[in-house]
């Protein structure tokens, strides 16, 4: 939160009532209010006006498709004739195993091609066959469990046979779909020689060098893509996915430039001002330091970091009036303003660490937006950046009625300042109460049930052994009694 924005700090019960007041308006949730929601009373004490940043925005880009909406169910077979083998001892235990597969039999298929005599191999025909089988086992797998199973085949196959073009597409599509670190720019380039017409190759190299911020080679591949994506509709989401956010960075950051770090690229909208450069830089990298080893996890990719001059920074990224600050989710960047970052080091930290947090949460959740809920994500970036806000039980005063947590699980972004204020107070204090009550590792389990796919409902439920109506519950009496021992203090 820049330090400008902490002026105004009086009135503290009249400014909670009245952002509760306008929320329950806004949404026209008065009844359920009055009728479920928990009370809590408390002290009087000093309120930031309004909050610093948000976890994301709500750009005009298609949504990312899902990785399986352009992937082949379990791969494409390969047609294997064994009657098409030289005579040979083996040819009948090459066409056992080729029975095998076609009648569905994994295990046994797997076991007997995973034993095969040396001098099989050493035959190019029968090699190159092998290499089929493989591919073929790769498909039934991928069919039955999914890509994660299929994979080693698919890549044993093509370790028999590089120019097996077939499983070289399964395995690209295969490593897509599982986000695999495998899926390099050396193998896409390798990828693309074996298979040139073949788009996902080219549009997944172009997403990874959009992450690098090469975005003069990722427009490159982007065209080579849509020369080809014809050949497969099914990709035409994640084309236009790639395209816009490309398109969009290249035109917004077209006069920046950058510098790099170990985990970290930085672009300045401002010439080579390195004294800025060097400052963020040395700031984010305590911060993948310090946070990656508090929370357990490190970005598998560098990230991003744009710093915009002041004056363009809402045009530029669509933020709300109120925000310091936003990890941009869809285009995978951290943005913030530059007024301020070399006479407010500690305003700097503060935005730059908060961000940080959400482009973990955001890696680790493999670039899924929303999928850990608002009030958690800010929650875990004001407690993990070391900064946090003050629990309730320390700014409020009197008896007011809390927002339920699930209806603080969506977007914040257009949220009077009034209501975001209450909202990250609320985010904050219930990730508090999980932190302090559970364990960092119990949030960090949370999260990684998150990034499989489970609602926060059930997440809570497989990890904490309570619904997740009564965490809210405790969390709300664990601030009454605080309460009360304030009282009594």
């Amino acid at each position: 939160m820049a330090s400008e924005q902490r002026r105004g700090i009086g009135g503290v019960l009249t400014l909670l009532v009245v952002a509760l007041l306008l929320f329950v308006g806004y949404k026209n949730w008065s009844a359920f209010h009055r009728d479920q929601a928990p009370h809590t009373g408390g002290t009087s004490a000093s309120l930031p006006s309004s909050p610093s940043s948000v976890s994301s925005i709500e750009p005009p880009l298609p949504t990312r498709p899902p990785s399986h909406a352009a992937t082949p169910k379990g791969g494409q077979i390969l047609l294997a004739d064994p009657t098409a083998l030289s005579a040979s001892a083996h040819v009948s235990l090459l066409k056992t195993i080729y029975d095998l597969i076609n009648q569905g039999h994994e295990a046994e298929a797997e076991a007997r091609l995973s034993a095969l005599p040396p001098e099989v191999l050493q035959d190019p025909q029968m090699r190159r066959y092998v290499a089929i089988l493989w591919n073929n086992l790769g498909v039934m797998k991928w069919t039955a469990r999914g890509a994660a199973a299929g994979a080693p085949a698919f890549k044993t196959g093509l370790a028999l046979d590089p120019s097996n073009g077939r499983a070289t597409v399964n395995l690209v599509h295969a490593y897509w779909e599982l986000k695999d670190p495998a899926l390099t720019r050396e193998f896409l380039e390798k990828s693309i020689a074996a298979i040139p017409d073949e788009p996902l190759p080219h549009l997944a190299l172009a997403d990874l060098l959009y992450d690098k911020d090469e975005l003069a080679g990722a427009s490159l591949h982007l065209d080579m893509a849509t020369q080809r994506v014809a050949q497969d509709p099914d990709l035409r989401r994640y084309l236009e996915y790639v395209t816009a956010k490309v398109k969009r960075a290249e035109k917004a950051e077209q006069k920046f430039t950058a510098r790099v770090s170990s985990h970290f690229t930085v672009k300045f909208d401002g010439g080579e001002d390195y004294a800025v450069w060097d400052r963020v830089l040395d700031i984010l990298e305590e911060a993948y330091r310090d946070i990656g080893q508090r929370f357990g996890y490190f970005p598998a990719k560098p990230i991003t970091v744009v710093l915009h001059a002041r004056g363009a920074f809402q045009s530029a990224t669509g933020s709300p009036a109120w925000a310091d600050g936003l990890f941009d989710g869809v285009l995978g960047r951290i943005q913030i303003p530059t007024q301020g970052a070399l006479t407010d080091q500690a305003w700097l930290t503060r935005v730059l660490r908060h961000e940080y947090v959400h482009a973990l949460l955001h890696d680790r959740v493999g670039g899924r937006l929303g999928t850990v809920p608002t009030w958690l994500n800010e929650g875990l970036a004001m407690q993990l950046a070391g900064d946090p806000w003050p629990d309730l039980d320390q700014v409020v005063r009197g008896e007011v009625k809390l927002i339920p947590l699930n209806h603080l699980e969506g977007g914040w972004g257009g949220f009077p300042p009034q209501v975001a204020t209450v909202a990250y107070l609320e985010g904050n204090s219930a990730t508090l109460y999980l932190i302090d009550r559970f364990g960092m590792q119990k949030a960090r389990e949370i999260v990684d049930l998150l990034a499989g796919g489970q609602p926060i409902a059930a997440a809570v439920q497989d990890r904490l052994f309570i619904p997740y109506e009564q965490f809210q519950r405790q969390w709300v009496e664990n601030l009454n009694d605080k309460l009360r021992q304030g009282r009594t203090s």
